[in-house]
C-alpha cells in the first residue's frame, strides 16, 4: 500500500462548512449556552466600547482641544482611561468564558469519542492504525477545542467591528465613507486569494503531521525489531525524508502568511493616503473638521486589523470541520454488537452455569472470504477439558476469538447451555468465559494494580489466590512484592512474570469457563512446572479449552480436537488418537523426537 493511500483519510476535504458536522458541534455547544450567550453579549459590549474610543477622540480635538476647553478635554481623557479599563477587564472575563468552552467542548468529545472507541469491535483495530485513532483524540479533538475558544465567538466580534466601523464612517462622513468602501473589495480579493492557497498548505501540512504522528508510532511501538535489525539508519532516513517534506509545507505556509500581511498592510497605507488627501482638502476648505479626520484615519487603522484575524481564523475552521469530520467519522462506526443498551439481548449470570459449549457447523472469516473455521462441529460438556491441536494457521486461536465473541462468526451457531452466544450480551458472556492468552497485555504501574486490573480488591485475597494456585514465588522472586512497578507493556518482566500475572488475573476474575492459548509458550522449564500445577488446580471443575503446541500440556485433557486448515480432522483422548495413527499421532511423534533431542 502506498503511503499517500495509507493516509489518505487524514486528508481534509476542504470544506470550509457542512451542515450536518456544524449541527452536531452545535450539539456539544448548546449544553453551555448560558456561558456562550454570556460571552457573545460581552463581546458586543467591548465591540460598541471599542467604537466608542475613537469618536470620543475626535470630539476631544474639535470640542476641547480646537476651543481651548481644557475641562472637556481632561473629562473625556478620564472617561477613555475609563472606556479602557473597563474594556479590558470585560475582555479577561470574555476570554475566560470562551476558553472555559473549549475546554469543555474538548472535554466532552474526547470522553464521548473513548467511550465509543473502547465498545468498537476488534476487527475495527486490525484495519486502523493505532496512530490514527489516537490523533483524533488528541489533534483533531484540540482542533475543535480552538474552534470555539478561539475562532467563532472571537470572529463574531471581528465583525461586529468591521460593520460598526463602517456604521460609523457614514454616520460622521459619507463621501470618506465611500472612498474607504471603495478600496474594501480589494482588501477581500487579496484576504480571498492568500486565504484560498493558505488553506491548501494547511491542509498538507495537517496530513503530513499525521504521517509524522504514525510514522513515529509505529517506529517507537517496534524499536526492538528495529534494533535487532540494525534499521536505525534507514529509518532516521525514511523520517528525515518525511519531516523534510513536512518542513517544505511549513514554510510554504510561511511565505503566504509573509506575504499576506504587507499586501493588507498596502491597501490600509493606500486608504490612509486617499482619505487623508481629500480629507485634507475639505479640511482646508472648512467642510470638515479635523476632529472628523482623525476619527476616520483611526477607524481606518482599526478596521484592518479583525479582517487580518479573520482570514487567520479561516485556516481555524478549515482545520477544525475536517478534525470534525474525522472525529463524526470514527463517532459512526458501528459498536460492537450485543454491548448493553445496543439491542435486547439475554443477559445471563454466572451461576447457574454449566459450561456445555457446542459449535454448530460454524463458518468464520477474518476478512469476509477466506474461511479460517470450515464447517466446524463439536462439542464441550460442563466441566471437561478439552485441547485444541493442529499446526499453525489451522484455526485453534479463532475458536477463543469467536467463542469470547471478539469476532462474530458468519454462519452456523455456538451454543453456551442451549443459548446461542449471539444472543447474549458481550460483557455477561466476557464474565462467564475466560482468556489466558499468550499475548499478556500489561499496564504501566504496579503489580497489584495489573493484577486485579485496579479493581477494589484487597491485598490479602490477591495473596491468598496467589498461595492456593502455588505461585508465591513469583511474588518473593519481585523485590517490592505487589508494589513492584511493571513498565509499559511489562517490559521488565519474564514471560514466565507476565503468565504469572495473567493467570492470577483471571482466577480473581472467576470465569465459569477457561480457555488457555499457548499458556505456557516460551517459558522456561521452572516456570513452566509451576504455571503447569497452577493450570491444574484453576481447571478442575471447570470447563476448560486448551490450545497448544507443546502436546505434554494436554496429556491430561478428556479429550482432544486435531484440526487442519479450519476444519476437525480427528477427536478424542490421547491414547484413541495415537492408535488412529493420524495427524496427532504424526505431531506426537515429532514431538517425542524433539524431546528426545533436547534431553541429549
Amino acid at each position: 500500500m502506498k503511503n499517500d493511500e495509507f493516509f489518505s483519510e487524514d486528508v481534509l476535504s476542504g470544506k470550509l462548512y457542512n451542515s450536518a458536522v456544524v449541527k452536531r458541534l452545535l450539539a456539544y455547544v448548546l449544553r453551555y449556552k448560558a456561558t456562550g450567550m454570556l460571552s457573545i453579549f460581552l463581546v458586543m459590549i467591548t465591540t460598541a466600547l471599542f467604537l466608542l474610543c475613537p469618536y470620543l477622540f475626535g470630539y476631544a480635538i474639535d470640542h476641547g482641544i480646537a476651543k481651548g476647553d481644557k475641562s472637556l478635554v481632561y473629562k473625556i481623557a478620564l472617561v477613555l482611561l475609563g472606556i479602557e479599563a473597563l474594556r479590558l477587564l470585560l475582555v479577561v472575563v470574555q476570554s475566560y468564558f470562551i476558553q472555559m468552552i473549549g475546554q469543555k467542548v474538548m472535554l466532552d468529545m474526547r470522553m464521548d469519542l473513548f467511550n465509543h472507541v473502547q465498545s468498537l469491535p476488534v476487527s475495527f483495530f486490525d484495519k486502523t492504525p493505532v496512530g490514527r485513532i489516537v490523533t483524533r483524540l488528541t489533534n483533531d479533538i484540540a482542533a475543535i477545542g480552538e474552534l470555539f475558544s478561539a475562532g467563532v465567538i472571537v470572529v463574531i466580534g471581528d465583525v461586529c467591528i468591521i460593520i460598526g466601523i463602517f456604521i460609523a464612517m457614514f454616520m460622521l462622513h459619507v463621501k470618506l465613507a465611500l472612498i474607504t468602501l471603495a478600496t474594501f473589495p480589494l482588501m477581500v480579493i487579496i484576504a480571498l486569494w492568500f486565504g484560498g492557497r493558505m488553506k491548501n498548505s494547511f491542509r498538507e501540512i495537517r496530513r503530513k503531521l499525521a504521517r509524522i504522528n504514525a510514522y513515529l508510532n509505529e517506529n517507537i511501538t517496534g524499536i526492538k525489531v528495529i534494533q535487532l535489525f540494525n534499521r536505525e539508519k534507514k529509518n532516521y532516513e525514511n523520517f528525515d525524508a518525511i519531516n523534510k517534506d513536512y518542513l517544505k509545507e511549513q514554510v510554504k505556509y510561511i511565505r503566504y502568511f509573509a506575504i499576506f500581511q504587507p499586501s493588507i498592510a498596502v491597501v490600509s497605507a493606500l486608504v490612509v493616503s486617499l482619505v487623508l488627501w481629500y480629507g485634507a482638502g475639505k479640511y482646508v476648505q472648512g467642510f470638515l473638521t479635523l476632529g472628523v479626520l482623525v476619527t476616520f484615519l483611526a477607524y481606518i487603522h482599526d478596521l484592518f486589523e479583525p479582517i487580518r484575524d479573520i482570514v487567520e481564523k479561516y485556516n481555524i475552521f478549515q482545520g477544525a470541520m475536517a478534525s470534525s469530520e474525522r472525529v463524526f467519522t470514527l463517532l459512526d462506526e458501528q459498536p460492537e454488537a450485543g454491548l448493553p443498551g445496543s439491542q435486547l439481548f439475554q443477559k445471563i449470570s454466572k451461576e447457574g452455569v454449566g459450561g456445555d459449549i457446542q459449535f454448530e457447523n460454524v463458518w468464520f472469516s477474518y476478512t469476509g472470504s477466506e474461511y479460517v473455521l470450515k464447517d466446524l462441529s463439536f462439542r464441550i460438556e460442563p466441566g471437561q477439558s478439552v485441547a485444541l491441536v493442529g499446526v499453525t494457521g489451522s484455526g485453534k486461536t479463532s475458536i477463543a476469538s469467536v467463542l469470547t465473541r471478539l469476532y462474530e462468526i458468519q454462519k452456523g451457531a455456538i451454543w453456551l447451555d442451549g443459548i446461542d452466544i449471539r444472543n447474549i450480551e458481550k460483557t455477561a458472556l466476557r464474565y462467564i468465559i475466560g482468556l489466558v492468552s499468550q499475548d499478556v497485555f500489561l499496564f504501566s504501574g504496579n503489580l497489584r494494580d495489573n493484577i486485579t486490573l485496579f479493581n477494589p480488591i484487597a491485598d490479602t485475597k490477591v495473596i491468598e489466590t496467589v498461595e492456593s494456585l502455588g505461585l508465591m514465588p513469583f511474588i518473593n522472586r519481585m523485590q517490592d512484592g505487589l508494589d513492584t512497578r511493571i513498565s509499559e507493556r511489562g517490559a521488565n518482566l519474564s514471560v514466565g512474570e507476565r503468565q504469572f500475572i495473567s493467570l492470577t488475573r483471571i482466577i480473581l476474575y472467576n470465569p465459569c469457563i477457561i480457555i488457555l492459548d499457548e499458556a505456557t509458550s516460551s517459558m522456561d522449564p521452572i516456570s513452566e512446572v509451576l504455571i503447569q500445577d497452577a493450570l491444574q488446580k484453576v481447571t478442575q471443575g471447570r470447563t476448560s479449552l486448551f490450545i497448544a503446541h507443546r502436546l505434554s500440556t494436554i496429556l491430561h485433557c478428556d479429550k482432544i480436537i486435531v484440526l487442519s486448515k479450519g476444519e476437525k480432522i480427528e477427536e478424542g483422548n490421547h491414547e484413541a488418537l495415537l492408535k488412529t495413527g493420524g495427524l496427532y499421532s504424526q505431531l506426537y511423534k515429532i514431538y517425542i523426537k524433539d524431546e528426545l533431542a533436547m534431553r541429549a
